[in-house]
């Protein structure tokens, strides 16, 4: 009785098999007009660019919609200490800023906002790990804007760590 049960089963889902798949969909065509009709403004701030010069660690971001008054940096889990905290211009000049500094987190606060259409570079140098060599750090990037209460996520930043050769 089970052989006749499962060989009927077998050959009803045989059967049904290649209709299933052979069934024919109705498409709709894409109106091309109207796609190219679309635009995206980006109004926050957001990251750019990130690496390693050395052994300094840099996250630039531009600033677009509003000024930005603070950032906030999470530090990576990874990150055993580092020695000094630079936030430059697009110029390379020094912004005037007060860091507070914690086992998770780089607060900036700017001395004056840092105006929307410009973007600066912050740079951790001196950085020490606790890995090896050839990893991942993530810094996840937040900002206050001028006017706003509340933190605004920025973006991740990723750093590749180079592989140092031994020989």
């Amino acid at each position: 009785m089970k052989g006749l049960i499962y060989g009927s089963l077998s050959a009803l889902i045989l059967s049904t098999a290649p209709t299933a798949i052979a069934t024919p969909t109705n498409s709709q065509q894409i109106d091309s007009s109207l796609s190219s009709q679309i635009a995206y403004t980006v109004n926050v701030p957001s990251i750019t660019n990130s690496g390693v010069r050395n052994d300094t660690h840099f996250i630039k971001v531009s600033v677009l919609g509003m000024s930005v008054q603070d950032l906030m940096i999470s530090l990576p889990n990874q990150m055993e200490r580092f020695s000094n905290v630079r936030v430059v211009d697009e110029s390379g000049k020094e912004i005037g800023a007060k860091t507070e500094i914690t086992k998770e987190r780089l607060s900036i606060t700017f001395d004056q906002p840092v105006a929307s259409g410009s973007s600066l570079e912050v740079q951790l140098t001196g950085v020490q790990t606790k890995i090896l060599d050839g990893r991942i750090l993530l810094y996840g990037v937040t900002a206050k804007r001028t006017g706003l209460q509340g933190e605004i996520p920025v973006g991740t930043a990723r750093i590749d760590l180079p592989y140092k050769n031994s020989n």
